[in-house]
């Protein structure tokens, strides 16, 4: 898998990306995005046949914009914004798997109040991408709320997210019109407008709705007639698919199926029941609340809602406690909040007074 390192450089955001295995540059791919600068996207630059980097944005990982403090509009904000990216991407043809969907690596500008992802166009990369659901967890799993009620309205809206068979931006973004309908009140600029040959084009947007007390650094902020749109997209036609470049590919680049044999989870045990879960996603949660987890400790009160959560890349687990009331243990040695421990097979697990087995097949 490709390493990933944020720099800053001269003020602008650098993010360095080195091939550590069989990657290979995707030519096609890549010339893609120096000839089309596209809104939200950092722009790739071949600094040696082992080394990307990526540019164009000035700002901070999401995830300190989180841990620094939400409320609700403004996670919606951010989730919307989000959305708004990836459907050009969709709509543009992107491989989705090698967007990379890490807070950690997408790019919050508190300037513009924008998001900014990148694409890895590269051949046999091992996937960075958990999947837009995975990483909407990460983002509500990282933040930390302004009240109670903000963190209510957000869990109900990931139950809804999660609860889908499967995951559609039109019916995620309607939700969240339903959930913050403010942010769908965009003030009409006239030194914005498209052509009159375009006219017909401009989205209908519903009636401006005030906002209340929204004074966060990262809030857009509502002023009559001179705020600048929080979403636009580029013009469709200066935008070719991404597809039509890809069948300028090599045909000797093309991957070859290979037979792979059924895959060994590590697993977890909770010793009070016996009973054995797979650890079988790249983000595993553990819990009391059944909607948002995926292993539900039942009958221990003492056990929080989203207690820890359990990451597994490159071939290794690691686990971290969400601020829980009653902490995690590993080998009953306490866990510091918001920290990952690397996990060993044999190691015992403890959920405030609840104790389970890791085994890592």
């Amino acid at each position: 898998m490709a390493k990933l390192k944020f720099t800053e450089k001269n003020g602008e955001v650098c993010i360095v990306c080195r091939f550590t295995g069989s990657e290979m540059l995707n030519e096609a791919e890549y010339q893609y995005f120096i000839d089309n600068r596209i809104k939200g996207w950092l722009v790739p630059s071949a600094q040696s046949d082992d080394k990307l980097v990526f540019t164009g944005a000035k700002g901070l990982p999401l995830i300190n914009v989180l841990k620094n403090g939400i409320d609700k509009t403004q996670y919606f904000r951010i989730v919307l914004n989000l959305l708004n990216i990836l459907d050009i991407a969709e709509k543009c043809g992107f491989n989705m798997q090698n967007i990379v969907l890490d807070p950690n690596y997408i790019i919050a500008d508190q300037r513009t109040k924008e998001l900014h992802l990148f694409y890895l166009p590269l051949w046999y990369n091992e996937s960075t991408n958990d999947g837009i659901i995975n990483c909407l967890r990460k983002i509500s799993s990282f933040a930390n709320y302004s009240s109670q009620y903000d963190y209510d309205r957000i869990d109900d809206f990931m139950s809804f997210v999660i609860s889908k068979p499967a995951f559609s931006i039109y019916e995620t973004t309607e939700r969240i019109r339903t959930e913050a309908p403010e942010l769908f009140a965009l003030p009409d600029r006239s030194e914005f407008s498209r052509p009159a040959s375009q006219q017909a084009h401009k989205p209908k947007v519903l009636p401006p709705v005030q906002n209340k007390g929204d004074t966060h650094p990262f809030v857009l902020p509502k002023t009559a007639k001179t705020a600048a749109p929080l979403f636009s997209r580029p013009e469709p036609k200066s935008i070719p698919p991404l597809a039509a470049e890809k069948k300028q590919i090599l045909p000797e680049l093309v991957k070859k199926e290979i037979p792979r044999s059924t895959p060994k989870y590590p697993t977890l045990t909770r010793r009070s029941t016996g009973v054995t879960v797979n650890i079988d996603r790249p983000v595993f949660r553990i819990g009391k609340e059944r909607d948002r987890v995926d292993f539900c400790i039942t009958e221990n009160r003492t056990v929080s809602r989203h207690h820890a959560t359990i990451y597994c890349r490159g071939g290794s687990c690691f686990i971290e406690d969400n601020n829980s009331t009653n902490k995690t243990y590993i080998n009953n040695t306490p866990l510091l909040p918001e920290r990952e421990i690397k996990l060993k097979d044999g190691d015992v697990i403890r959920l405030s007074d609840e104790e389970f087995d890791f085994t890592d097949r």
